[in-house]
């Protein structure tokens, strides 16, 4: 299977918090760590001409932690967007789903990557930086998706936006997609 770019806004608004309006952010790279196993999104130009490249993941069957970080490349030394997304986890969530996916973002009865969140922010709420991993033999699509949710009345991030999205898809869920990528899965 050859690796798709579904969407990645590099230059996207995080939008509102509390008290001021975010910097833009450009995300030019999306490492997904399984357990010191790395596999990357990178763009390096940015928003050029150049295509991105999408490693494959590709596994054993087994338990991991997976940690996705995300950076600007374009700066030097590279900037980790990360710790933004950490700190104002509140207001962001990253989803996991596609055909690869067996979490609680997807309705997928299989898939060889049964995802649950193993952080939260200060709400309760998973934020899906840190999540556990059970790998078992398959292919597919695994969409990796940063949303910002800044705080709202409703608010737009709660303890049902997994169940919308599950059920609805994105559209049905406020905020805005900060970065989207698909990866081709193979568990072995």
């Amino acid at each position: 299977m050859k690796s798709l770019l579904a969407l990645l806004p590099l230059a996207t608004a995080c939008g509102l918090d509390s008290q001021t309006l975010n910097e833009q952010e450009v995300i030019t790279s999306i490492i997904l760590d399984f357990d010191g196993t790395r596999f990357e999104f990178n763009d390096p130009d940015g928003d050029g001409g150049e295509d991105p490249t999408i490693d494959p993941v590709v596994l054993a069957a087994g338990n991991y932690t997976l940690t996705v970080h995300f950076e600007n490349r374009l700066e030097d030394p590279p900037e980790d967007i990360t710790e933004e997304v950490n700190d104002e986890s509140d207001q962001h969530l990253v989803l996991f789903t596609g055909s690869a996916v067996v979490g609680p973002a997807t309705d997928n009865a299989t898939g060889p990557l049964a995802q649950t969140y193993a952080d939260e922010d200060v709400n309760g709420l998973p934020v899906g930086l840190t999540n556990s991993i059970v790998a078992t033999p398959g292919t597919g699509m695994m969409t990796v998706t940063l949303r910002h949710m800044p705080p709202e009345e409703p608010p737009e991030k709660g303890e049902d936006t997994l169940d919308i999205v599950r059920i609805d898809g994105f559209d049905s869920i406020g905020g805005s997609t900060d970065a989207r990528v698909i990866f081709d899965v193979t568990v072995q």
